[in-house]
């Protein structure tokens, strides 16, 4: 199975984590907090100076361009995408 065809099958619920009987205030910091955790991760892997992984930060570049302002998504895609082409 490709990586785009397993990633349409993540549930459209944005929070599909979270019980839905969860405190607006509880979800809206949870929600926060990974975007955030999401983002440093992100942010790391974009500043290695490794030319051998260039590939990688380029596809990760590119999930998040097609996830804008949503960090945790484009992580999760990148990963989904690293496994795919890892063969596992």
């Amino acid at each position: 199975m490709s990586a785009e065809r397993m990633f349409q099958s993540v549930p459209s619920d944005p929070d599909p984590w979270m019980s839905s009987d969860t405190p607006e205030e509880v979800r809206q910091f949870a929600i926060e907090s990974l975007r955030w955790q999401a983002q440093e991760i992100i942010d790391e892997l974009l500043g290695g100076q490794d030319p051998s992984e260039e590939l990688v930060r380029a596809r990760l570049r590119r999930c998040v361009a097609r996830n804008p302002g949503r960090p945790e998504r484009a992580l999760l895609e990148q990963l989904m995408i690293n496994r795919d082409h890892s063969g596992l």
